[in-house]
Parts: structure tokens; sequence; C-alpha cells
């Protein structure tokens, strides 16, 4: 993209311009021009800045002309309005020689397109990973992430931010979070504004339902190290306040590494007020955070025992950096353990409250192959206490990559501080990708989560107003004969379930035409005889091969199966024997499959056909009921 160029914009009710740039020169700088060609405001890059987010004000009501020029303006928007929370930003598409539309795309030409989902929330453009500060507040549901405005892969993190009155459909707020100003500063340094959690709070910084609350209090994870140099890493939990739904105070640090022993992985605090059992003092708030601690602290005894804090149920797996890689590529290491660090702090929850060091939760010994934890849970529900994280740099004996793990059992009180008993643990999901989840207690008492989807399969190609990484579904967590479950929200049967839609058949089975290729299909099976369940046919974009995905019962087994991808070795078994009800939610390009009303749950990216889809089925045995609807957009 040249580095001197133009575009026209209608600024309507919005006041302020915001421009997430790179600079390209020594002369980088940003002009803004009226209708007759008057200049209007005049911003140089700032000399010691490679990257600048320029908060320009900007006329109302007005068309303007942007000139850009020995920098690269990666992400733009317009801000400040009335009713912002209601009307969101207006995205600006500031790539004038490789865009699809002759003016500034509206919301509708951005998202009704096959690259992207019509029922998954995603940002305009750019990165986006792991769900970050869950939370209602004020009759809205706060979604925050990590958002990397600069590119398509991961970068220096900021938090983006949108909102929603349903779970459902989305507003876009502007940026939320950046990463630390030297950031911007030298490219050798790398780190930002990571993963972080939110508690919803009253005038007097005590936790309280959304809808009462006066501010949301984040906490987060700062980090920061030299690109290449691990050992130089720096990581520390900081909170602040947001009172408006829209705009953060300044931060304050709130915990550090407790002592060098502690990983130099010490990242993503999730946050609980609600906890319960033995070892839970109900005056205070706790704290659990992702590392990895030396072997050397824990009873070796105790570890080949169901100790309370000790997981030792291992699923046969190997270390490896990478989603391909193979047995013994990689080196883990063995003197530590992945683990979750607790902390608890006395309410209310200002800002300059003492959080003191609990010990371990949970170390996962049946996992120690694992480097550590990302994105760690602990909470209480239906009289259980649950643990989820993520498994990074681990692939189970099935091929499966940085899976999440479910743990349930009951927080009991030891000698050595809390620890959770486990009584049984799994996985959160059976297919690739289904990553970085936070769940959070919505005022209704649900205990709701959101999963980030990372393109393990690679079906994501890099193109003008596409994003890498989408939301998953949102879904409601239960504890079931002591299993996780998980299902869709109803908000999401409410909303997004279209018309239902005609079956024919043929030589080859019952099949349905889909608009769009996004539907939603339920089918109540009658017994445990075979199926095939065709669910979306694609084209391999790196080699233009034909791909399919499939939902297959063999043998009393029933797991995803892939053709023509990276991932068809990998298998997707869902560990469910006796599957009587299926839901596939096919949304362009990725599925979410629930089996037995969310005993289990499997999902991926795939990239479906442009056009209508096709969802087709075989059964051995028979089928009582078949539903397939149409998946509704949430952007219109």
């Amino acid at each position: 993209m040249p580095d001197n160029y133009s575009v026209a914009i209608e600024t309507g009710g919005y006041r302020l311009l915001e421009l997430f740039a790179e600079r390209c020169g020594d002369d980088a700088a940003v002009t803004i021009t009226d209708g007759d060609g008057h200049q209007i405001a005049s911003h140089v890059m700032p000399v010691a800045e490679r990257r600048h987010r320029f908060l320009i004000p900007v006329p109302t009501n007005v068309c303007l002309t942007v000139r850009a020029r020995q920098l690269t303006v990666r992400f733009a928007y317009l801000s400040e309005c009335e009713n912002l929370l209601d009307e969101g930003v207006r995205f600006i598409s500031m790539n004038p020689y490789d865009n699809e539309w002759d003016t500034q795309p509206t919301l509708d030409q951005i998202y009704d397109r096959f690259a992207r989902p019509a029922a998954h929330f995603e940002p305009f453009a750019r990165w986006m990973n792991d769900p970050n500060g869950l939370c209602r507040f004020q009759g809205r549901y706060h979604l925050f992430y990590q958002f990397n405005p600069y590119g398509f892969g991961w970068d220096n993190m900021h938090w983006g931010h949108a909102v929603s009155r349903d779970l459902v459909h989305w507003t876009h707020l502007p940026i939320f979070l950046e990463p630390q100003p030297e950031l911007h500063i030298d490219e050798r340094i790398v780190g930002g504004a990571f993963s972080g959690s939110a508690v919803t709070v009253d005038a007097c910084d005590n936790p309280c339902k959304g809808d009462d609350a006066a501010a949301i209090r984040l906490y987060l994870t700062r980090h920061l190290e030299t690109r290449g140099d691990e050992s130089s890493v720096t990581e520390y939990q900081t909170t602040c306040l947001c009172e408006d739904g829209v705009h953060v105070s300044v931060e304050s640090p709130v915990a550090l590494r407790v002592n060098d022993g502690f990983g130099f992985d010490f990242r993503d605090p999730k946050v609980e007020t609600g906890m319960g059992g033995e070892a839970i003092d109900p005056e205070r708030a706790y704290m659990v955070t992702a590392t990895n601690l030396p072997v050397a602290e824990f009873d070796t005894d105790a570890v080949s025992s169901a100790a309370p804090g000790i997981s030792v149920q291992g699923t046969d797996g190997w270390f490896t950096c990478g989603p391909q890689g193979m047995p013994g590529t990689d080196k883990p290491n063995m003197d530590t353990v992945p683990a979750m660090a607790l902390f608890s702090a006395k309410k209310p929850l200002k800002r300059n409250v003492t959080w003191q060091y609990e010990g371990p939760v949970l170390a996962d010994f049946g996992h120690q192959l694992s480097r550590t934890y990302e994105c760690p849970d602990l909470f209480q529900l239906d009289g259980k206490t649950v643990a989820i994280g993520a498994l990074m740099h681990y692939r189970d004996k099935q091929g499966r990559f940085q899976q999440v793990r479910w743990y349930v059992g009951d927080l009991k009180d030891t000698a050595d501080g809390p620890r959770l008993q486990v009584g049984n643990s799994d996985w959160c999901d059976f297919g690739t990708g289904y990553y970085a989840t936070q769940s959070f207690a919505a005022d209704d008492g649900r205990r709701i989560v959101f999963g980030w989807y990372t393109d393990f399969p690679a079906m994501r190609v890099e193109k003008p107003c596409i994003a890498n990484g989408m939301m998953s579904l949102p879904r409601e967590l239960h504890v079931r004969d002591g299993r996780l479950t998980s299902r869709p929200v109803k908000e999401v049967y409410e909303q997004l379930l279209g018309d239902r839609l005609e079956a024919h058949a043929d030589e080859n089975g019952t099949f349905f035409i889909v608009p769009n290729n996004a539907y939603y299909t339920d089918m109540h099976l009658a017994d445990d005889d075979d199926f095939t369940m065709l669910i979306a046919t694609g084209t391999n974009s790196a080699n233009g091969n034909s791909m399919e995905l499939q939902l297959q019962r063999r043998d009393g087994v029933t797991r995803l199966v892939t053709k023509g991808t990276v991932v068809d070795d990998i298998d997707f078994d869902s560990g469910i024997a006796d599957v009587r009800r299926v839901e596939i939610f096919f949304d362009r390009n990725v599925v979410e499959v629930f089996l037995n009303n969310g005993e289990a749950a499997g999902s991926m990216l795939f990239q479906g056909a442009d056009g209508d889809g096709e969802f087709r089925f075989v059964a051995d045995g028979k089928v009582d009921c078949v539903d397939v609807r149409v998946l509704d957009g949430i952007w219109r």
C-alpha cells in the first residue's frame, strides 16, 4: 500500500477520528481538509514513535478528506457521538487501492460476505484473540477482547470492545486499552495489554449485579519482553475502572510474581466474587492466574493419589510448540507443572486493595508436559467448583493441539491453603481451535462462556475488511452427573433461528438446500446405528482442492471428520458413546456441534462454499426428528 494517499469520509454525528498508523518515513503526518479544500487539521507523528494512535477532533455532518503522508493507516473509525453505546463506532476503510467498494463500506457490506460468519462475533478487520472482561453492566453485556489493529497476525496487544443487549447482536465500540508506550517506540519489545476479567461494582467498590452497578472494575496482565528472549519476560496484574461503559481510568498494579520460583508465565487474572466451599471466606474475592511451578514444591507421594489440588489423569499426549508438531520435535520442561495460582482480597475491591497469595489451587501432573495454562477460570456451579484452562504447547494422543480442559470437584481447605479436589476432568470441546475461554455470572444466575476460534485448520486468508479470529456462540454451562456441559444460550435459539427448510431426497440420502450457507440442524436419533452427516463442502485456499466436513458415527464412536484439510489426520472423537440428539450450527466458516443437550461439544473453523450450502445425512437406523432452519445474521 502506498504511503501517500487520501480518502473521503462523511462524519455524520461523530466528533472524533481515530487512526492507528505505522511510520513509513521521517515526515509522517495526517492532514484533514473540508469539502472546499481548506485544511482544518494537521497532525505529525511523534518523532520517536513507529506506531501511533491519532485522536483527531472533527466537525459533525461534513465531508472531509483524510490525507496520509509517509505513514500507513492500518485501522480507523469515527467515535464519540450521542448514544455511542447504541450507535457504535463507524469503521473507516483507509485502503483505497484494494477496496471492494466505491465509497466507505456499510456494516452490511462488510459483514454480508461468505468470508465472514453471519452469526458469530468478529471485529471489522485485523487480528483478534481471547475474550476478556465479560460482564453485564447497566443493561448491556460487555465483550472485551485481545486485538491487534496493525495486522492479520498476533502483535502487541490492545483490548477491543463491543456491547450487546441480548448476547447475540453486537455494537462495536472504540479500542479500550493500548500496549505500554514503549512498545510503540522500540520494535524489539513485545507484549501489551494481555487478557483479564471484570467485576461489576457499586459506588463504594462492592461487587454487585451488573444492572445495579456504578462501574466495571477490570483486571488484566501487562506483559513486556525483548523479542526472542523469554528470560526477559515481565508479567504483572493491574486493575482499572470503567464508569461509563466506554472510557477507562489509569491502571494500578495489584499483583506481582510471588517469588523467583514462579514461571515467567504469570497472567490472565480471572476474578470471582461469589465462590463457595469450605475453603472460602465470603468476605473476600478470589483471583486465579496462569503459571507453572517447580515440581519440587509438591509432595511427590501425593501426586500418585488424587490429592486436593492435583490432577493425575493424563491423555498420553506430547509437548510441541506448533499445531502440526510431532512427538520429540520440541523438549518440555519436566521440572515444572502447569498450575493455577490463587489470590484473595478483602472486599470492597478498591484499586489499592492487597491481594494475598493463597498457593496453587490446581496443578495438573497428568498434563505436566504442557508449558502452562492460558486463560484459567475458577467458579462455583451447581454445587461444585469448576476450573477451566487451556493447556499451552500440548497435543493429546488424538493429535488435537492446545485443548481447553475442565476440572470438576470440591474446593477443600488444606494445611497449604485452598485446593481443588478433582473428581472428574475432560476436554471442553472435541474439535480444534476452541481456545482461551472465559466465563462470567450473568445477573440472572446463568454461567455463560465464550471461546475464541484460532485458525489451527489454516482456513483464514487475509483480505480487506476480513478479520482473523472470531468468538464462539455464547454457551451456558452446567454440571450434570459430575460432567461439565455446554450448550448455546437461549438467546441464540430465540434470535438466530429462522425459517424451516424443506427436506429433499435422492439416492445419496436426505438433503436440505441452505440459503447463504448458514443453518441450524436438530436431529433426534432413535437408536445407536451408524450415520453420516455432511455438514459442509468447500475449496482449500492453499491448493484449490475440494474439502468436506462431516459428523459420523461408526461402531459407536461419534466424531467430526475432515477431508482435504491440514487436520485430516486428527481424530476428533467426541468421547460420547450413546448419542441420541445432535445439534449443528454451521455458519459459513465455522461449525459448532452439541451432542445430547450439551454433554459434549465439538467445533472448528471450516471455510464453506460461497453461495447456498447443503446439509445432507444418511442414517442406518431410525431418525425421529429432523429440524433444519436458516441461521440469521447478527449484523442486519
